[in-house]
């Protein structure tokens, strides 16, 4: 169930640079179904009773899809990953991000969550080549790419 925490990106907040990438929208890539002005929490209900209406489903992955959900202090997103869990149907994590925006004590936090539930890290790559993630505005490298990748299998993150 896809959820908008109300994260930027460091390539378009100017820490990587302007204007986001081309694969990405003014709502940051996320679902037509968010609705930004709602919480996390109320997210969530809204989420859950359209997916329980149209496809009768019982189970729900948090899905934190638009923009980049790793791109804030630790305790902002443990505090914002933490209200998935007030919600007995919901059974794991989605985190979509990028290479540059996971640090090792977010890494960290993310195998904390991976030990309790299902946790999948959805790291965006476009393409190995630098000259064309230059190209495409990504921000990042792919060297980045493979550091990001590397830590996170060292913790046995999907």
């Amino acid at each position: 169930m896809p959820i908008d925490a109300g994260f930027t990106c460091p390539n378009r907040d100017g820490v990587r640079a302007f204007g986001g990438c081309t694969f990405c929208d003014e709502k940051g890539s996320g679902a037509p179904t968010i609705d930004q002005k709602l919480n996390v929490r109320e997210q969530l209900v809204m989420g859950m009773e359209r997916i329980v209406g149209r496809y009768k489903a019982k189970k729900f992955l948090g899905y934190f899809q638009a923009f980049t959900n790793t791109y804030a202090p630790e305790e902002v997103l443990r505090n914002l990953y933490d209200v998935c869990f007030e919600f007995e149907d919901v059974v794991g994590l989605c985190i979509g991000t990028r290479p540059d925006c996971l640090p090792d004590n977010i890494l960290d936090l993310l195998a904390e969550y991976d030990q309790k539930t299902f946790v999948w890290t959805e790291v965006g790559l476009q393409t190995i080549h630098d000259r064309t993630l230059d190209l495409i505005n990504r921000g990042h490298s792919a060297a980045e790419f493979f550091d990001a990748l590397d830590r996170a299998k060292q913790r046995n993150l999907k």
